[in-house]
């Protein structure tokens, strides 16, 4: 089969190869990919600013597929089934996290995509364990942003503990802002505000309008919390969900969260810079980090995407074959040119 392999931990030491189709077997399920997204990390990847994968592998956690062989000990699911995957691919079943149900925690688990190979081939091996089946009719290209879709779930309803009603603000329009919203919509909130710059206004914003989401605030050009108050009968909101990323994103934060509201940091902030603490204990609230999705965050993720009348697979704005690798890179180094560039390993779905 055709993959696309990071041969070693060298920048951009990357290309296209053939590879032994895996073969299903015990729990574990051979499945065709349909729809291969490629993520901020996979970029990280690439050019060396992440040290978590283990070359050589085939990068690709963000997909969906058909299933189309069943290891002997696989329960639940047959050729056929639409599905997509959990990025565990093993775990050790011993450590506190796993013991509580939190494997997507374990320290000494195998990931899909970093240290095994994902679906940025024909075909992907996973563990039928965490494997989530897709309604028959389920659009395969939008399906590919289930992954993200779980981290946002994370954020919004398995941390943030979103309640009907309530409302939230979402800080970075990127693929998990987006789903942030998205899953804040589809789970009771009353008014959901997205945040972001002039640069996401062509395009993002354009988006975003089209599958539903009705407050986008340009910052360059508005003050978030003006426009907020304006619109939330003079108050903050419930809670923030700050996928920027960055310490100005946080910041913007504490000033949009009412008292007694909830922060969730689901970015990865890397600048040691400090935030006012003063602030934090002011409003005293809550705050919550997201590493990673758990199985109660991915049930909720495919529950509200089988649910979901929204065209979600407009975020998908461009797809690439395999051969095409290096295009497809440079496309998603650019935000202002596209929102999600996927692969199509197998052809249009």
């Amino acid at each position: 089969m055709k993959a696309i392999l990071r041969k070693s931990r060298e920048v951009g030491d990357i290309g296209l190869v053939e590879l032994p189709v895996p073969s299903a077997h015990d729990e574990y399920i051979l499945a065709r990919v349909a729809y291969a997204g490629i993520c901020g990390s996979d970029l990280d990847i690439i050019n060396s600013r992440n040290t978590i994968y283990r070359p050589p592998v085939v990068q690709g956690h963000e997909f969906s597929a058909i299933v189309v062989g069943e290891g002997a000990k696989s329960t639940g699911l047959k050729k056929g089934d639409k599905i997509v995957s959990e990025t565990t691919f093993n775990c050790c079943g011993r450590c506190k996290p796993c013991m509580d149900g939190n494997y997507h925690l374990c320290e000494h688990k195998d990931i899909v995509g970093w240290t095994e190979n994902g679906a940025f081939a024909e075909y992907v091996l996973l563990n039928s364990r965490y494997v989530h089946k897709l309604e028959a009719n389920a659009d395969l290209k939008g399906a590919s942003l289930i992954e993200p879709m779980a981290i946002a779930a994370e954020s919004v309803l398995v941390k943030g503990l979103l309640q009907a009603g309530e409302t939230v603000a979402v800080i970075g329009p990127g693929a998990t802002g987006m789903l942030s919203a998205i899953v804040a919509l589809e789970s009771g909130a009353s008014k959901v505000f997205l945040i972001g710059r002039s640069s996401s206004e062509r395009l993002r914003f354009k988006i975003a309008r089209e599958i539903g989401i009705e407050h986008c605030v340009n910052s360059s050009v508005t003050n978030p919390l003006e426009y907020i108050l304006a619109n939330n009968n003079g108050n903050g909101v419930d809670m923030v969900i700050d996928s920027t990323g960055n310490i100005s994103g946080f910041n913007l934060a504490l000033d949009l969260v009412k008292r007694n509201g909830r922060i969730v940091e689901v970015g990865s902030i890397t600048t040691h810079e400090p935030f006012n603490w003063q602030k934090a204990a002011f409003k005293a609230l809550d705050l919550f980090i997201v590493f990673s999705s758990s199985h109660q965050a991915w049930k909720h993720a495919v529950a509200i995407y089988n649910g979901c009348q929204r065209p979600l697979e407009r975020m998908v704005t461009q797809t690439f074959p395999l051969e095409e690798y290096q295009e497809a890179f440079n496309f998603s180094e650019d935000s202002t040119q596209c929102f999600k560039v996927a692969f199509e390993p197998n052809g249009e779905f």
